[in-house]
């Protein structure tokens, strides 16, 4: 069997020039149809059976590839949103194409060892999390194991990410002029006002870890007219999931006593998916950034702090996962979501750091696949560590 760096030079060509044309093409979410299309014809190309569509999302797909013996399923999420006004400013131009690298990789291992690999498009993590849909639909419930690699500029390990809830609160009042009867007027823009007073004085009651940012889309037409329609959107996060839901409850009870308060009417929708936290399962990403090590015995390796959010945590609280960081810039002052690091997802350096992130997953997917007490040992910490 050829050795896995073979196997990635082998289909890297064809790798790099689908991921600078969703660079050069990017997609917002759940409109990623080129993204998509490209990914998939070249998982079919190299003989997976690839199933689109899935759950209703046009963009979401399931391509799989499985020996003829039994054994464990590897799963490789894939990303290809781009943001709006940045592009690929968060390398998902890199993502879905280090998925489709690494599950082409290892199809000699299944070959030989039995099992199956697995690409898990999932579209649109910048904004609803075709993930948290996915996991809630179980595709990720029969993995020994989900892989990725998130682009970043440092190589680091998987550590955490905070949960995150979305609030969106739409205000219903009466209008009235405000220069003749504005007594007649049920103000919707006070009680946003109001909503966001009340969130002020939580924050003092909460964990260190808590945040809340929001923003008032919508805050009335004129000027003379009293608002009889307002909203505002909010972001709730902390380092837990367990800690959101209480939290989130009290940012509700916000609105909802700013609507009493005003007389108004309160809606209250969730405007993006929920994102659990990322529980990194720590045997998993021990193995994965030892064979980091040796692919890439220089490569500078540094304790970070990823911060964010993202839906791979829903997928953490149903199989063993790391969400590995590797470097695309080289140089860790340029942080991701800017138009540098936009630049930096397209370069021969992050080209090359891409083969040596592929070559230690697919080390580290064929220890799964050969090796019962590693399987065991992420689904014993998985279960141990993910109870919420």
């Amino acid at each position: 069997m050829r050795s896995p760096k073979e196997r990635i030079e082998a289909v890297f060509p064809e790798i790099r020039e689908i991921a600078h044309y969703i660079h050069e093409h990017p997609e917002l979410g759940n409109q990623e149809f080129e993204a998509c299309s490209r990914l998939t014809g070249l998982l079919e190309k190299h003989g997976f059976t690839v199933e689109k569509g899935v759950c209703g999302l046009e963009t979401a797909f399931i391509a799989s590839y499985k020996g003829e013996k039994p054994g464990p399923v590897i799963g490789f999420p894939a990303e290809y949103d781009a943001l709006r006004g940045l592009g690929h400013a968060c390398g998902h131009n890199l993502i879905g194409t280090l998925a489709c690298l690494t599950a082409i990789a290892m199809k000699d291992a299944v070959d030989e060892y039995g099992g199956e690999v697995r690409v898990i498009g999932s579209p649109a993590e910048e904004t609803m999390g075709a993930k948290c849909i996915l996991a809630e639909n179980g595709y990720y419930d029969d993995l020994a194991c989900a892989i990725m690699g998130h682009p970043f500029g440092t190589h680091a390990a998987s550590g955490m990410m905070a949960a995150l809830d979305s609030q969106r609160f739409e205000f219903f009042g009466k209008s009235a002029h405000t220069g003749t009867a504005p007594w007649d007027g049920v103000n919707a823009l006070n009680a946003v006002i109001e909503t966001f007073n009340g969130i002020n004085a939580l924050r003092q009651h909460v964990t260190p870890d808590a945040r809340v940012s929001g923003i008032i889309p919508n805050g009335g037409t004129v000027g003379n007219a009293v608002p009889d329609y307002a909203s505002c959107d909010f972001y709730i996060r902390a380092n837990t999931s367990r800690y959101v839901h209480g939290f989130s409850e009290k940012i509700k009870n916000c609105a909802r006593g700013a609507a009493l308060a005003t007389g108004c009417e309160v809606k209250i929708t969730n405007f993006e998916g929920y994102y659990d936290d990322l529980h990194t399962n720590e045997t998993l990403s021990a193995r994965s950034m030892a064979h980091f090590r040796e692919a890439a015995p220089d490569a500078v390796i540094r304790e970070v702090d990823f911060g964010g959010s993202s839906d791979i945590g829903n997928v953490s609280y149903r199989c063993p996962t790391i969400h590995q960081l590797w470097d695309v810039t080289g140089d860790p002052a340029i942080g991701i979501h800017t138009n540098e690091f936009c630049a930096a997802a397209d370069t021969d350096y992050a080209y090359e750091q891409m083969k040596l992130v592929a070559e230690a997953f697919v080390m580290t997917g064929e220890d799964a696949l050969t090796q019962p007490e590693f399987v065991e040992a992420m689904r014993k910490e998985f279960v141990e560590t993910t109870a919420m």
